[in-house]
């Protein structure tokens, strides 16, 4: 399984609902590279919690943790990185579960 790793927070609730359908694009593409099921939680998550309400943004970032434990390797896509990604991305090393660096449209792009 692939951990999806790509930005959600955002200065509008708008613009946190565009990249989480970015994640779900992000998603089709990890399967399509790597031939297994991706996940990517913040794809779904903000139809159920609110980001902004701490104790649901803990919810959210410990279901993702827990998810990310279960994956094979992890893809960062796009060039920002959120605080979030850069928790995701310490726990894939910590892990040992193997990280790549993908463009917006997949393309491999060099590790930060």
């Amino acid at each position: 399984m692939t951990y999806v790793c790509s930005p959600l927070s955002a200065a509008t609730r708008a613009a946190m609902l565009s990249n989480a359908a970015k994640a779900k694009n992000y998603m089709g593409l990890a399967e399509q590279e790597f031939g297994d099921r991706a996940v990517a939680p913040h794809a779904f998550l903000p139809y159920l919690l609110d980001d902004g309400v701490p104790e649901e943004r803990a919810l959210a970032v410990e279901f993702g943790k827990k998810l990310l434990a279960l994956c094979t390797r992890l893809v960062v896509y796009g060039s920002r990185v959120s605080a979030g990604m850069q928790g995701e991305i310490a726990m894939a090393e910590q892990l040992g579960i193997p990280i790549y660096y993908r463009t917006e449209t997949g393309g491999v792009r060099d590790a930060m």
